[in-house]
């Protein structure tokens, strides 16, 4: 089965019906599909998945994850995560019907969080972002005053300086 069959399902919910927490954006600036988030409400909570606590874990749409769950996912282990996709226009292609994504840069107080479509989040969440995807969040991140080195799952390990993929999940 495809990751995308997975991860995401269900059309897009209307405004109002997100649960957004903290859209407050840096600086002030507006940009559709990536913001960094103030004031998010306990930022440790445990893992949606298997309950592990004792860091501020990523969030996939809304739900906190911890690395181990969200490498499991990517190969196509465990439960399915489905959700149901967000009125928002993806931050690389710009399509709507999107999923929250959040995600604590390094050396940064305040998380950054991202819409992004089913197939792009899919791609970041199993490391096969193309290049024009790497170089479009990238630079947007840029903007924001991030590299992509402080992003986990687009850091160097994972992308060399071109934008391709070094180190994707297998395929299963």
């Amino acid at each position: 089965m495809r990751l995308g069959q997975r991860l995401l399902s269900g059309p897009p919910r209307g405004a109002g019906e997100t649960g957004e927490v903290g859209r407050s954006i840096r600086g002030g600036q507006a940009m559709e599909g990536l913001r960094v988030v103030k004031d998010l409400l306990a930022p440790q909570t445990p893992c949606s998945r298997c309950q592990s606590a004792g860091c501020p874990w990523d969030r996939l749409a809304g739900q906190p994850i911890c690395p181990d769950c969200q490498e499991a996912l990517a190969q196509g282990e465990g439960e399915p995560f489905i959700v149901r996709t967000e009125r928002h226009r993806c931050v690389i292609c710009q399509q709507p019907g999107t999923v929250r994504y959040l995600t604590y840069p390094l050396h940064s107080a305040e998380p950054v969080e991202m819409d992004l479509c089913p197939r792009h989040f899919q791609a970041l969440l199993a490391r096969r972002l193309d290049r024009h995807a790497y170089h479009q969040l990238s630079r947007q991140l840029q903007t924001l005053g991030f590299s992509t080195r402080q992003v986990f799952l687009l850091h160097e390990a994972f992308y060399d300086e071109q934008g391709h993929s070094l180190q994707p999940v297998p395929e299963w």
